[in-house]
C-alpha cells in the first residue's frame, strides 16, 4: 500500500480527534494548538518508516504522533519546507516524500482547466463556475413538478443562462431522501430534448444528471457535454466506459447508500475521511475503466446520506477534498440542513442560508457551485473571489 496524505483543515479539537481517534488526549490538544497553519494525516506507512519521519519532522521544528502505520503532525510551513529538504537524502521514505510534497503543493494550487468534448473548456482555474439546476422531474425536493413540461424547463434553462449560469445540469430523476427510482426509458424522454434545446440555445455547455448510461448516451448524443452521476458508477458498470469512449468529464459524488435509503442513521467515524477514501476509489475506478484524470470532479454529496452535523462539518473542511488533485464540485442549494440550521425553514426561504453555504464553500475551495437561485448565488461567489484577491494598496503588487 502507498502511503496516502492529506491537509487536515482544522478548526477545533474535535476535528483532530475525528481524523485521527488513535491520537492519545494529550497528542490531540498538543497537535491542534501548536502550529496550526498546516497539520497533515499520513497512513499507509511502515512502522519504521513512520518512527524515521516522526524525528525528521521533530527535529524541523514540528510537532508529531504516530499510531501504527499512521502519522499526523503539526508544522508551520517553514517547518514542513525544512523536512521536505530533509527528506531528500532519505530515499527509504521516497514514497512518503512524494505524497506529502503532492497533498501540500494541492492543497493551495488552483483547479485545472476542464476541457469538453466539443472543444470548449470550463476554465476553472481562472474562477468558480456556477451550474444551474435545471429539474425535468415531478418530485424533486425543492421545484418537482415547477419544470416538468418541456417547454416550461427549456425556458427556466436559458433563464438560468441569461443570470449568469456557467453551465446547466439537466436531471429527470430525484435523487431526495426516499425517492423512487425511474425507468431508463421514462427519464430519457423527459430530458433528451430539454437537453438538446438548452445545448443548442443556451450558449453554455449542459451536463446530464443521470446514473443510467442509456439516458447518458441518449444526452451526449443530444450536445451534453458532462456526466454528473450521484452514484460515482456504481449503479450502472457501463457508465464509466461510456465516459471513456466520449471523452467526456464525469462528476463523481459521495453518496452513503441510494436515494431511498440515504436518511436512514448515516452514521461515520470520521466523514471527511471515510468521503476522502470512497472518490479517491472511485476516481481510481473512473482511470481504470479508461478516464482521463483531468476529465474527474469529486463532489463530497451534501444532503446524500449525511445528518445536519455531518453536512457542516463537510463544509468547514472541505479544502481537505483539494489533496485528490479533482475540482470540487458543492451542491448545497436550499438542502434540507440548510432549513434545519435556521428553525425548520422551508425550501422556498433558504436563500440566505444558500448563500452562507456557497459563499464558505468558495472560500473552502470549491471549483463549481451547484444551485437553484443562479443570479444571486453568482453575485456571491463574484463577491467572494473579488475578497480573495483584494490586494492591499501599497503592498507592491498593485
Amino acid at each position: 500500500m502507498e502511503p496516502r496524505a492529506r491537509v487536515l483543515a482544522i478548526s477545533t479539537v474535535r476535528d483532530l480527534a475525528s481524523a485521527a481517534p488513535w491520537l492519545q488526549g494529550r497528542d490531540v490538544g498538543r497537535l491542534s494548538g501548536a502550529h496550526p497553519s498546516r497539520v497533515l494525516l499520513v497512513q499507509g506507512l511502515g512502522e519504521g518508516d513512520a518512527a524515521r519521519a516522526a524525528e525528521l519532522i521533530e527535529e524541523s521544528g514540528g510537532n508529531a504522533a504516530r499510531g501504527g502505520d499512521r502519522l499526523v503532525w503539526s508544522a508551520t510551513p517553514g517547518a514542513n519546507a525544512i523536512l521536505l529538504d530533509r527528506l531528500r537524502h532519505e530515499p527509504m521514505l521516497a514514497a512518503f516524500t512524494g505524497a506529502v510534497s503532492l497533498s501540500l503543493a494541492r492543497w493551495n494550487e488552483p483547479s485545472h482547466d476542464l476541457a469538453l468534448p466539443d472543444g470548449r473548456a470550463l476554465l476553472l482555474s481562472q474562477r468558480v463556475h456556477v451550474m444551474g439546476i435545471v429539474n425535468v422531474t415531478p418530485d424533486s425536493f425543492s421545484d418537482g413538478g415547477r419544470f416538468l413540461d418541456p417547454d416550461t424547463a427549456i425556458e427556466h434553462g436559458l433563464r438560468l443562462a441569461d443570470e449568469g449560469a456557467d453551465l446547466l445540469d439537466v436531471g429527470g430523476e430525484s435523487t431526495r431522501p426516499g425517492a423512487e427510482p425511474v425507468a431508463a426509458e421514462s427519464e430519457a424522454d423527459r430530458v433528451v430534448g430539454v437537453v438538446d434545446a438548452l445545448a443548442s440555445k443556451s450558449g453554455i455547455p449542459v451536463s446530464i444528471d443521470t446514473t443510467k448510461t442509456p439516458v447518458a448516451r441518449a444526452a451526449l448524443d443530444a450536445g451534453a457535454q458532462i456526466l454528473n452521476d450521484v452514484s460515482a458508477g456504481r449503479f450502472d458498470p457501463e457508465m464509466f466506459p461510456l465516459a471513456a469512449e466520449r471523452r467526456t468529464p464525469v462528476v463523481l459524488m459521495h453518496m452513503q447508500g441510494e436515494p431511498r435509503t440515504m436518511q436512514q442513521t448515516p452514521v461515520y467515524g470520521d466523514v471527511v475521511g471515510e468521503i476522502t477514501r470512497y472518490l479517491e476509489d472511485r476516481a481510481e475506478a473512473a482511470v481504470a475503466a479508461g478516464i482521463a484524470r483531468d476529465k474527474i470532479i469529486v463532489d463530497p454529496g451534501f444532503g446524500f446520506g449525511k445528518t445536519r452535523e455531518h453536512n457542516l462539518v463537510l463544509l468547514r473542511r472541505m479544502r481537505e477534498f483539494r489533496c485528490l488533485g479533482f475540482p470540487i464540485l458543492a451542491g448545497t442549494s436550499r438542502k434540507s440542513f440548510v432549513g434545519a440550521v435556521l428553525g425548520d425553514l422551508p425550501v422556498d426561504e433558504r436563500l440566505e442560508g444558500t448563500a452562507a453555504t456557497v459563499a464558505l464553500s468558495v472560500a473552502n475551495g470549491a471549483s463549481i457551485v451547484r444551485v437553484h437561485d443562479v443570479r444571486e448565488m453568482a453575485r456571491v461567489v463574484r463577491m467572494v473571489e473579488a475578497v480573495q484577491a483584494a490586494v492591499e494598496p501599497g503592498d507592491g503588487r498593485g
